[in-house]
């Protein structure tokens, strides 16, 4: 019965070929649109989802310096991270980086693009980074010691240890080999580097920048009030006004991030698509009902010869379905 009704339903189709294209043709764009749209904003919306404490990282920014209506998270001191530790027992971990992507480093004279992340001592405490072989000392200040990613070391020096190796224009050697990220991130990375203060007080700005979790059941809410209304002072800066963005949200809220798509054209674009379908399915429903006038003497001979309403329910059916 059903190889009958899809017989039937190719022919109708088939009747109607300028209608079915247009319905057919509107409809994948329509889908096309949306599902590459859903997937953008789905991986926009997952950096850094995979942190065990994902949804208590925050990074910190405050009113720009060289700018006095807008905030950055990139002219931070590097030292902030400590004064706000002392200063609230609702921080579990504050810690201050710094990012310098598309590095480059030789070895056997072959370049390899490295993403390198200059971190402090208490980054593994944040995230959840194993040392595979080797031992801590690129977290001491001031160290000319790295980590390195397993998938990276592999890539250098193939299938030899690059515990001993020297990298990155010769100034660091390789003392330990890392997990690293399980997903995508605002903060990749293929070498940890200790992280060089930059002046060491509050008047300094670092480009680099600050992030803190918080403790387990915080009032986010409430601290982000008593964090604003915080002023730590230096001997000639003053910080004050200071605002937390969820780590998660990074990638698509802060307005200083550079890039060629905007998240709101990536919405607009979901939309435009989910109106397309919508738009086609209203045509093709109504093209559809508009054919029931034309097939009446069709389906009166059906009913004559016995079939049944939930007979042609099932032969209209699979003609919809078809085409969808």
């Amino acid at each position: 019965m059903i190889h009958h009704y899809l017989k039937i339903a190719f022919r109708n189709l088939w009747k109607y070929k300028n209608q079915t294209l247009i319905s057919v043709v509107g409809l994948a764009v329509g889908f096309t649109c949306f599902a590459v749209a859903a997937l953008w904003i789905r991986y926009e919306m997952t950096f850094d989802g995979f942190h065990k404490n994902a949804d208590r990282i925050y990074c910190l920014s405050i009113l720009n310096p060289f700018s006095s209506n807008e905030m950055s998270r990139e002219h931070v001191p590097d030292i902030l991270d400590g004064y706000l530790k002392a200063a609230f027992p609702e921080i579990a971990h504050a810690i201050s980086l710094r990012s310098f992507p598309n590095n480059q480093t030789e070895y056997e004279g072959v370049l390899h693009k490295v993403d390198v992340l200059e971190i402090d001592s208490s980054f593994l405490s944040m995230f959840d980074i194993k040392i595979i072989e080797g031992s801590r000392e690129f977290l001491i200040p001031e160290s000319k010691k790295v980590a390195i990613t397993r998938e990276k070391a592999r890539q250098i020096f193939g299938n030899e240890s690059p515990v001993g190796k020297v990298i990155l224009h010769n100034e660091y050697t390789v003392c330990a080999v890392v997990t690293g990220f399980s997903g995508h991130s605002n903060y990749p990375f293929d070498i940890l580097c200790p992280l060089k203060k930059l002046g060491g007080s509050l008047d300094h700005y670092s480009f680099g920048h600050t992030l803190i979790e918080l403790l387990p059941g915080i009032d986010v809410e409430m601290f982000k009030k008593k964090l604003y209304e915080y002023t730590a002072r230096g001997e000639r800066n003053v910080i004050t006004g200071m605002t937390l963005t969820p780590l998660t949200a990074i990638h698509y809220k802060d307005p200083n991030l550079q890039r060629e798509v905007k998240f709101q054209h990536i919405i607009i674009f979901s939309v435009a698509g989910s109106l397309l379908i919508l738009c086609t399915l209203f045509n093709y429903l109504t093209v559809f009902v508009s054919r029931f006038r034309i097939r009446q003497k069709e389906f009166a001979l059906r009913t004559v010869c016995g079939a049944s309403s939930r007979s042609l329910f099932a032969l209209l059916s699979v003609e919809f379905v078809l085409s969808l």
